[in-house]
């Protein structure tokens, strides 16, 4: 038939359009599902330091000089806080921030890096972006689904969805179904 003909070259010029993505959201998926174990879109550092005694002072002019030392910019800081009478907090942006121990001056810097590459194939993958897209991750999606059936259907005979084709497709389809009886027993 003809139409296999055209499904073949179809699914093989589509599928190297679509290849880039379809590896961007394999690795982001993998990623992703480990999100228990690990930030993937985040590395946080924790770094230690030593300021000496912060002069006696309010809390603001405390905060103040821990800044200036550590030459963190005034800009990007959200605020601060008094943890217990010796434990000064400063809040940066993003779940960074400076603890210290005011009397000694030792403490630590957690700082926020993204992780090249996964934080933007995942921003991709999840949609973050919004706006146009989701009308690109839409027409991806609706290339896999082409995909999917001219793979199914390319092939005739005792090669095709008639022959064994059928219980593989079948097989694919056990494990969704298996997972949701699974989910709500």
């Amino acid at each position: 038939m003809k139409w296999r003909r055209w499904f073949r070259a179809l699914h093989r010029d589509v599928g190297y359009v679509v290849v880039a993505l379809v590896l961007a959201y394999a690795v982001s998926g993998l990623a992703v599902n480990h999100i228990e174990d690990w930030n993937p879109n985040y590395r946080f550092q924790t770094s230690t330091f030593e300021l000496g005694p912060v002069p006696a002072g309010s809390i603001d002019d405390q905060a103040a000089y821990v800044i200036a030392k550590l030459r963190l910019d005034p800009a990007q800081v959200r605020g601060h806080f008094q943890d217990t009478p010796t434990e000064l907090r400063i809040f940066l942006p993003d779940g960074q921030e400076a603890r210290l121990d005011v009397r000694t001056g030792r403490g630590r810097l957690t700082s926020v890096t993204t992780r090249a590459g996964l934080f933007e194939v995942n921003a991709l993958h999840l949609n973050n972006l919004k706006g146009l897209w989701t009308y690109v991750a839409d027409v991806f999606a609706v290339a896999l689904i082409f995909l999917a059936v001219t793979g199914m259907t390319m092939m005739k005979g005792d090669r095709g969805l008639r022959g064994r084709g059928k219980w593989f497709v079948g097989a694919g389809l056990l494990v969704p179904i298996g997972f949701i009886v699974y989910m709500y027993q």
